[in-house]
């Protein structure tokens, strides 16, 4: 597969540019600034994305979006030809594949655009759908920088200081109504993650908030998904039981997407796994202290400076397995390896830095 001309965006400036990134939450966030750099390079293009039904809220708190495309995975053979049908409908001049799949592929495919591009992480034969790859995209370059690559081949070199999320004034006002009375800092905690091999235990979490609680007298933000309120529950309940007085309220399952990205602008720090929410912090401009398992921090961490990012030592790290591939007395070790006092310090560290 040839790779992308230098001279190709001048030579080939869109007119109507389509991005297809259903999913997952943190790949979709740390590719949305993409959306507002194009406008920034073609103030005129009309710039379509094609989104999980499930991450559509995510989508719409980008301004610089003008047309939504849902995705419904597993609706079914018709569901998604139906989709292909209204992409080629709709006449994109150029599309861009974040994902690299084959679903994905055939999308691009079925769109009829004269220049469809892809990245040098495409998988399942999606390639075939591609004119061109954009070079320096392979899985040795960072997620952020991957995405932010086909930015700079645009002329927009430097990363935002800003959010490519806006959220709604409403949605803002509900969520500074449920923390106003709060002391600071407000100290974020995220115990979920959607694979067993990244969910370091709840336990330990509910230990990292009660110890900094006591440090720094502020208050703990308990946050998850609404498939998650059992976990926040717990973690709820694990301080609670042990120190009463703690300021600790529980909003998992309580948030919408826009919601949640207020939330998390709102604290001082985020203490999570890698996870989605990681990576929407981030976005807000919100420092992160995250722990990782098994997976790199490097490949898979936000961009920046400001976060603190923990990873186990041992030699099964970064594998990226979904399930723990070792047995007996190492199974999960890595959780027991990132210990409560590591990420304790690494959010200290972050609240005496800002």
């Amino acid at each position: 597969m040839r790779l992308l001309a230098d001279d190709f965006w001048e030579q080939r400036p869109p007119r109507r540019l389509l991005f297809i990134k259903p999913s997952a939450l943190g790949d979709v966030v740390q590719a949305l600034p993409l959306a507002r750099a194009a406008k920034e390079r073609w103030p005129d293009v009309t710039i379509g994305w094609v989104i999980a039904a499930g991450l559509r809220r995510v989508v719409q708190l980008s301004p610089w979006i003008d047309e939504i495309y849902e995705f419904h995975r597993g609706a079914g053979l018709w569901s998604f030809l139906k989709l292909c049908r209204e992409l080629r409908a709709r006449d994109f001049d150029t599309v861009i594949d974040l994902q690299g799949l084959l679903r994905t592929g055939v999308m691009t495919l079925s769109t009829g655009s004269a220049n469809r591009i892809g990245l040098q992480t495409s998988r399942e034969g999606s390639s075939w759908a591609y004119h061109a790859m954009v070079d320096q995209t392979s899985r040795q370059i960072p997620a952020h920088a991957r995405y932010w690559k086909i930015a700079q081949a645009w002329g927009v070199s430097n990363r935002y200081t800003t959010p490519s999320i806006v959220v709604p004034q409403s949605d803002q006002q509900l969520v500074e109504s449920w923390l106003e009375s709060l002391p600071r800092p407000l100290i974020g905690i995220q115990p979920g993650t959607r694979w067993v091999t990244k969910s370091w235990p709840v336990e330990s979490f509910a230990q990292v908030a009660m110890e900094l609680a006591e440090q720094t007298q502020g208050s703990l933000v308990i946050l998850g998904a609404p498939d998650e309120t059992q976990l926040t529950g717990k973690c709820f309940e694990l301080i609670h039981s042990v120190n009463p007085h703690v300021k600790v309220i529980d909003l998992g399952g309580k948030s919408s997407l826009p919601q949640l990205a207020s939330l998390l602008s709102r604290l001082n720090v985020l203490v999570c796994n890698d996870s989605g929410p990681m990576h929407l912090a981030a976005e807000m401009q919100t420092p992160v202290a995250a722990v990782f398992t098994c997976t790199d921090p490097v490949q898979s961490g936000p961009p920046g400076n400001i976060h603190q990012l923990i990873s186990t030592k041992l030699s099964c790290r970064a594998g990226y397995h979904k399930h723990c591939p070792m047995t007996r007395d190492d199974h999960l070790a890595c959780f027991r390896d990132v210990t409560v006092q590591q990420v304790s310090s690494a959010v200290m560290k972050i609240l005496r830095s800002h």
